[in-house]
């Protein structure tokens, strides 16, 4: 009978000695090898295996057997540790701890999985087997087959992709499988894609426009077109608001499908989706487009009280006194949140209270630092003046001089104060009428590129102000999502074929980046932020790492993590827990000025925060890692606070 002599160590239950005649040795059978096993016996091994309170022990050459042991979930897979046979009876197997258990170097317990499995050290096999042990699967033969038969199918894709996503039960195809590893590998961040996007635009563009002009018309007005179907931001409706002097501004009218106008009265109470009501131009206008034009016109107020009175009013209707239906209302909007369906929305609100306190602040605060100083402008994010420098503006403005617009429009381009969205749409409409050089060298013209870039690039962000809004989020995304699409077929709707690969490849790619974010939110709480800040756009991650059965059970307790990469403060990761009004704020930066900046103000920030009722405690400390969708998100119920690297721990 083969023994593992080096392996097994025979003993009377001291440590030291034989093991009494008096205990009979039973027989147990594995693989190609025969185990004799006695109680009170200690053997030696490599936990290839922990289910329940069974695990599996591998003692080298093929032989291995499975026991059961109380603490059996205290072990990790590919843990080298010793156990005492307690019992052996009814073909059971008792285990106990026996002696300091210690961890196998990750190459060691590759190494020896592979030897035990009969299985060359390739490359790839190698990956397989680490992958399988960082996501705490078994290494047996059986397994390690397996995972090669899986992987086999996506043969260009890493390991330990495919091994995650087996483990997660997600469904893989190419195309899942291929934005899973951008998220992984933290090259999904839409923010910058867009900037791709946006400069195979500008390449069309210069191409047409330079040697195919008769196309330059046709193909300057559709983009225009596309570019411009997105309602004004919330700061460009404010200028446009603030612009207008007050007893000017038009209310606008709409008109139902017979041409009749709609009294504004009854424009406020209608819903639902997917109403098109028409335009004073007689085009086609969305009814949540139209409520925001009357919105800037100044009939906001009228619309909210319109939509409270007539909710309230069906509930008053059924028989509720109006306070009866207002705590039904209230009743109503709690259960959604309690479901997981308002988890963003709680995470919206809580951001904004907290940087509504303490925006005034950190705003004295950087001035103070002198951070960011010379990076203000006067414009925002929407004008000409954001999107070009004084120099591009003054010779932007002496291009324009030889085109059909108004004196008025190119002073402003020239001061940078008109929007991107009046100096494209009155080219929109005098494009048609220019000559094929005009129009080819317009389009072909940086600048015209620059604002077309800047207004797609604004239909996609959200300032920190929009975000507040109910809806703003999955507005946006709708946005792209309709325009990704429209632009992956431009050139074949525009040109009649698809002349240009790379525009429609990046934007096919971006789309699939929606639809896979749309599958990992069907499990998990996750969301890309391209944020419009003052200065720049940011990029941002919001991981809420409170899962959505336990949000069902405390909706008042949530944990969230907000990774932000900024020009200047650099990449900042602000962790947050909330439990009631009281409020735990952990920033990790990894730029000692930043770091620094926030020290010397967190007592302004916590003050300002405990002043809106809040209980605010805040901690800065050194960035040592980032955010890892794959470890920190999908693996488990991250804890909040400690950024280190998990110690080598390969438990499932």
């Amino acid at each position: 009978m083969a023994i593992l002599g080096s392996n097994i160590i025979q003993n009377n239950g001291s440590g030291s000695g034989n093991v009494p005649q008096t205990n009979r040795a039973r027989t147990y059978r594995t693989g190609n090898t025969t185990l004799s096993l006695r109680e009170g016996q200690v053997l030696k091994g490599v936990v290839s295996d922990v289910h329940g309170n069974k695990i599996t022990l591998d003692l080298g050459e093929g032989a291995s057997f499975t026991g059961e042991l109380e603490d059996a979930s205290n072990y990790s897979i590919g843990q080298k540790a010793g156990f005492r046979v307690a019992g052996l009876e009814d073909n059971r197997i008792v285990l106990k701890a026996y002696g300091d258990n210690y961890l196998l170097g990750m190459d060691d317990t590759v190494d020896q999985a592979l030897e035990e499995a009969g299985l060359p050290k390739t490359d790839r096999n190698l990956d397989i087997v680490q992958s399988l042990l960082e996501n705490g699967r078994s290494i047996s033969k059986e397994s390690i087959m397996n995972a090669i038969k899986l992987t086999a199918k996506f043969p260009t894709a890493e390991p330990s992709t495919i091994i995650t996503m087996d483990r997660l039960n997600m469904a893989m195809t190419e195309t899942s499988v291929k934005q899973f590893e951008q998220y992984k590998n933290s090259s999904h961040q839409l923010l910058y894609k867009m900037d791709s996007l946006t400069d195979s635009i500008g390449d069309m563009l210069t191409s047409i426009g330079e040697k195919v002009p008769r196309l330059a018309s046709q193909v300057g007005t559709e983009l225009i077109r596309l570019a411009l179907d997105a309602a004004p931001s919330l700061e460009e409706s404010t200028l446009m608001h603030e612009r207008t002097l007050p007893g000017d501004v038009e209310v606008p009218t709409f008109f139902d499908a017979e041409g009749n106008p709609i009294p504004t009265e009854t424009l406020l109470e209608l819903e639902g989706e997917g109403i098109i009501l028409a335009g004073a131009d007689g085009k086609p206008v969305p009814l949540e487009d139209a409520l925001k034009m009357l919105a800037d016109a100044g009939v906001e107020t009228q619309a909210a009280n319109g939509a409270t009175e007539a909710a309230e009013g069906e509930l008053t209707a059924a028989g509720l006194t109006e306070d009866e239906a207002a705590a039904v209302s209230s009743a109503e909007e709690e259960t959604a949140e309690a479901s997981g369906e308002g988890t963003f929305s709680r995470m919206r609100n809580l951001f904004s209270n907290l940087s509504d306190s303490a925006a005034g602040a950190i705003r004295s605060a950087v001035a103070k630092s002198g951070m960011a100083e010379d990076f203000r402008t006067p414009f925002i994010h929407e004008q000409v003046g954001y999107s070009l420098s004084p120099e591009e503006r003054e010779s932007f403005a002496s291009l324009l001089k030889d085109y059909p617009i108004s004196d008025e429009l190119k002073k402003a381009v020239a001061d940078g104060t008109a929007t991107n969205r009046e100096l494209l749409t009155e080219l929109q409409k005098q494009l048609p009428k220019m000559s094929d050089e005009l129009s080819g060298k317009l389009i072909a013209s940086r600048a015209f590129q620059a604002v077309v870039k800047s207004q797609f690039t604004s239909n996609w962000t959200l300032s920190p102000e929009e975000m507040k809004e109910d809806g703003a989020m999955q507005r946006v995304y709708d946005k792209m999502s309709q325009q990704f699409g429209a632009l992956e077929h431009f050139s074949e709707t525009a040109l009649g074929k698809d002349l240009f690969q790379e525009l429609s490849g990046t934007a096919k790619d971006m789309s699939q980046n929606l639809d896979f974010m749309k599958t990992l939110n069907e499990a998990f709480q996750y969301i890309q932020l391209p944020i419009k800040l003052q200065n720049q756009n940011a990029h941002g991650d919001l991981y809420v790492m409170t899962r959505k059965d336990n949000l069902r059970k405390n909706p008042n307790k949530l944990k969230a993590v907000l990774h932000l990469e900024m020009d200047h403060l650099g990449t900042l990761d602000i962790h947050i827990t909330r439990e009631n009004t009281a409020v735990t704020a952990a920033f990790y930066t990894d730029k000692q000025e930043t770091e620094a900046l926030f020290s010397r103000n967190m007592d302004m920030l916590r003050d300002a925060i405990n002043e809106q009722g809040f209980a605010f405690q805040g901690t800065m400390n050194p960035k040592e890692k980032d955010v890892d969708i794959v470890k920190d998100f999908l693996s488990s119920e991250a804890p909040v606070g400690d950024m280190k690297r998990y110690s080598f721990d390969l438990r499932a």
